[in-house]
């Protein structure tokens, strides 16, 4: 069973112009025996003081721009993968700065435990029921616990890492923590900078008439604009009854600015209203993590917020499985990890509208955000797409679960009628190859350098 897809295209894109830039002081150079050096500021000192903390002086952990790799949730119904923290704190008055002292009072919850990792980040162990995700109004008569089992479809892809791969690991160190909590990181006023910045997309969107605060799902990166995308496609269609799907992921560290984010990912969706996504994203802004009450944390050693790292071009390649299912008894949607299909933790039924279901349709790849008048940022490892392991960004053995005639199986995207959609190839590209055997299955590779400026 095929469903048929309209033959979509992407809308022209006019040619960019490239202008060169000067470097320089103005109104001439230093005077002879003099040099220019630049006058060190407030957010340079914290800058540094947050990279010292991070990474110590070890030369791998300076690759990429030294930004941090963490897991983190944008709960817009989204899971991604995040790898950078605030450049800088913002200049903030002495009022601002005590209401967000006031804030994370309220957000961070008490703990049984604390554990610091090697990047500097703290979590607590947070009593399982005191978790943010029941702060959702929608979660507050819930019979959830710790010891939750999913019902689960035994269909599973061989998620071994290839020859050419190694795992990336993930989780912390020790044993984590105890039975009954959770590992919850704590939030910083970085954090909730980022969350302010996000609600000011959230009022633009809403004047360009696309609110749909009316679903009980909170919105999703794709509710925003401009993004750039190049991904493989098989839309929602009414006959289609989706209950899962993921691959195994490359990950990257593409350098961004800040206002901007570049990552990759897998989204099930049900129309316009609902939408899970699972991935790795680098930089951004938005309801990321406990900012966005909803995600059931589970799991005692794996957290949003945990450190993840990346593939470097000529490799290391550093991949690991993403996969999202619905529980067939209960209907919520749970997302897991690595060769073993380690179960983190779920988004419950009653938050969603159409996905309280089942998804309709998918999409699998890459997407890049910039905000106006600011170069778009490289996407995947910076490279189009030329087959090489080593070097590109890559999806392998893209899958999704399908009820088809009345039986529930992970089917490969072989198996359905999909198609290709590069939002700017002059920025990014992608290529989607089927039936590339038992290790590649079906292969997407994807990226680009964005918008390079010649000189």
């Amino acid at each position: 069973m095929k469903p048929t897809l309209p033959n979509l295209q992407s809308d022209d894109i006019s040619s960019n112009i490239n202008r060169p830039f000067n470097i320089g002081l103005e109104g001439g150079s230093c005077p002879i025996g003099t040099i220019p050096i630049r006058r060190i500021t407030k957010d340079d000192l914290i800058r540094r003081r947050e990279f010292n903390v991070s990474y110590g002086t070890k030369p791998y952990t300076t690759f990429e721009g030294g930004y941090k790799r963490l897991l983190q949730i944008l709960v817009a119904i989204s899971l991604l993968l995040s790898y950078a923290k605030v450049e800088a704190r913002e200049s903030l008055s002495e009022v601002e700065d005590l209401e967000l002292e006031r804030q994370l009072k309220l957000i961070n919850k008490p703990s049984i435990k604390t554990i610091k990792t090697n990047y500097g980040d703290v979590y607590d162990c947070v009593d399982f029921y005191k978790q943010p995700a029941f702060d959702h109004p929608l979660l507050q008569n819930h019979d959830f616990h710790p010891e939750m089992k999913p019902t689960l479809s035994k269909s599973r892809i061989d998620a071994s890492a290839s020859s050419f791969e190694r795992p990336s690991k993930i989780g912390l160190k020790g044993d984590g923590c105890p039975t009954g909590t959770v590992p919850i990181k704590r939030l910083t006023k970085e954090d909730l900078i980022r969350h302010r910045h996000m609600q000011g997309m959230d009022e633009s969107r809403k004047a360009n008439g696309n609110n749909i605060s009316n679903s009980k799902a909170s919105t999703s990166l794709d509710d925003h604009q401009p993004y750039e995308y190049a991904e493989t496609q098989f839309p929602s269609i009414d006959t289609n009854i989706i209950l899962g799907g993921g691959m195994i992921a490359t990950v990257h560290a593409p350098i961004v600015k800040k206002d901007q984010f570049s990552g990759a990912r897998v989204r099930l969706e049900a129309g316009l209203s609902d939408a899970v996504e699972l991935g790795w994203i680098v930089g951004g802004k938005g309801c990321f993590n406990t900012l966005c009450p909803g995600f059931v944390q589970v799991n005692t050693e794996i957290s949003l917020g945990m450190p993840f790292e990346p593939s470097r071009i000529g490799g290391p390649v550093r991949s690991q499985l993403m996969y999202m299912e619905q529980d067939t008894a209960n209907g919520n949607w749970w997302v897991m990890l690595g060769e073993d299909y380690t179960q983190v933790g779920f988004w419950p039924k009653g938050i969603f509208t159409t996905l309280q279901v089942h998804a309709l349709g998918a999409k699998y790849g890459g997407i890049a955000y910039s905000p106006q008048g600011i170069p778009e940022p490289p996407m995947g490892s910076g490279l189009f797409p030329n087959k090489n392991f080593l070097e590109n960004a890559y999806f392998r053995k893209c899958s999704f679960m399908c009820v088809i005639n009345d039986k529930l199986q992970t089917y490969s995207l072989d198996q359905i009628r999909t198609y290709t959609f590069e939002s700017n190839i002059n920025f990014y590209r992608l290529q989607d190859f089927r039936d590339q055997g038992d290790v590649l299955g079906h292969l997407i590779i994807y990226g680009g350098p964005g918008e390079v400026k010649l000189m």
